[in-house]
C-alpha cells in the first residue's frame, strides 16, 4: 500500500526531553511541531505537555483520522496504560482514555522503541526482512523484536539493555553487568572520562580521540562494542533475525559501529544464519512514524 492511499494521521513520539509530532500519511510526513516534555517540572506536568501536543496538534490537523502516541517505559497496549516509566517519573497514566477524551479520535498506542521497530520493518533499513531486531543505543538500549512482519508486542519484551554482558559495572537497574552499564552514550563517556584526564561531553570526541589514536579511546570503545556484539550474538542464537538495525545516538558512529560488531558477530557464529548489520534509515522520525502507524491501524 502507498502513502497516498492511507489515511491521514498524527503521531507523537514522546521521549524524555521532547515529544516529537508529525502529520503523516503512511511514511510521507507532511509537517512536523515539537514540544519540551519538561520532565523536570515532575511526572504529572508532562503528561500535561502530551496531552497539549495532541490537542495542539488536532486542532491545527482536523483533517487527521487517528493519533498515535508512544512512550518509553512498560507499556501496556491492550489497556492503554502507560505502566511505568523510569525516566519520566509517570505511574498507570491511561494515554488512550484521556488522549481520545480530549480529541474523539482513535488512539494508536504503542512503546516508542517498538514503535521504530514496526517503522524500519515497513518503511526503513528492515524492508524486505520478515525477521529484523532494532536496537536503539542512545542512553539506554531496548530492541524491537520483528517476527513474520509483526512486532511480539509484550510489555516486558526486548530489554536487551540488560542483558548480563559481565561488564564489571552497576546499571541503573540496580543490577551489575547488564549491557546498559558499558554501551550507551553515557556510559562511554563515563568509562573514559573515569581513566583520562580529558572531560569529553560526547561520544563522538571519544571516537576523534580513538581515530588519534588515543589508547584509552580504543579500549573503551572497544569494550562497548564487544559487549554489543555479545548480546546480538545472543539474540542471533535464539531468534535468528535476519537483519539488526541499529539506532539512537551511539549508531552515528556508522562504520565504526558496524565493521567491529560484524567481525565480532563472524568470530562467533559458525553454523547460525548471519544476520545483516545495518544502521537506521528513518532517524530519528522511526518513532514519530510508527507511532502513525498504530495510529492508521485504530481506525481500520
Amino acid at each position: 500500500m502507498t502513502s497516498s492511499n492511507q489515511d491521514l494521521v498524527i503521531g507523537l513520539d514522546v521521549g524524555g526531553t521532547e515529544i516529537k509530532a508529525g502529520y503523516l500519511q503512511g511514511c510521507e510526513i507532511i509537517a512536523t511541531r515539537r514540544w519540551a516534555t519538561e520532565r523536570e517540572k515532575g511526572s504529572d506536568h508532562a503528561v500535561d505537555q502530551v496531552l497539549l501536543a495532541a490537542k495542539s496538534m488536532h486542532d491545527e490537523f482536523p483533517e487527521a483520522r487517528a493519533i498515535g502516541v508512544v512512550v518509553p517505559g512498560v507499556v501496556n497496549t491492550k489497556t492503554g496504560v502507560a505502566e511505568y516509566s523510569e525516566n519520566i517519573g509517570w505511574r498507570n497514566v491511561p494515554f488512550v482514555k484521556k488522549i481520545n477524551d480530549l480529541t474523539k479520535l482513535p488512539v494508536g498506542f504503542a512503546h516508542d522503541v517498538r514503535a521504530g521497530g514496526i517503522a524500519e520493518s515497513l518503511y526503513g533499513a528492515g524492508r524486505g526482512f520478515a525477521n529484523s531486531f532494532f536496537m536503539p543505543i542512545g542512553t539506554g538500549i531496548a530492541g524491537a523484536i520483528i517476527l513474520d512482519g509483526e512486532i511480539y508486542d509484550d510489555p516486558y519484551a526486548g530489554e536487551i539493555g540488560h542483558l548480563d554482558v559481565n561488564s564489571g559495572y552497576m546499571c541503573a537497574c540496580g543490577v551489575m553487568g547488564c549491557l546498559e552499564s558499558i554501551s550507551t552514550g553515557p556510559s562511554i563517556l563515563r568509562s573514559y572520562n573515569s581513566e583520562s584526564s580529558n572531560n569529553f561531553t560526547s561520544v563522538s570526541q571519544v571516537l576523534e580521540a580513538m581515530h588519534n589514536g588515543d589508547a584509552i579511546a580504543m579500549k573503551v570503545w572497544k569494550e562497548a562494542v564487544d559487549a554489543i556484539g555479545f548480546a546480538l550474538a545472543a539474540y542471533t542464537n535464539i531468534l535468528a533475525p535476519e537483519i539488526i538495525i541499529l539506532g539512537g545516538g551511539v549508531s552515528k558512529a556508522g562504520e565504526d559501529l558496524l565493521k567491529p560488531i560484524s567481525t565480532y558477530l563472524d568470530s562467533r557464529l559458525t553454523f547460525q544464519r548471519r544476520p545483516k548489520i545495518a544502521i537506521a534509515s528513518l532517524g530519528d522520525h522511526a518513532g514519530m512514524i510508527g507511532a502513525g502507524i498504530f495510529a492508521a491501524r485504530q481506525n481500520k
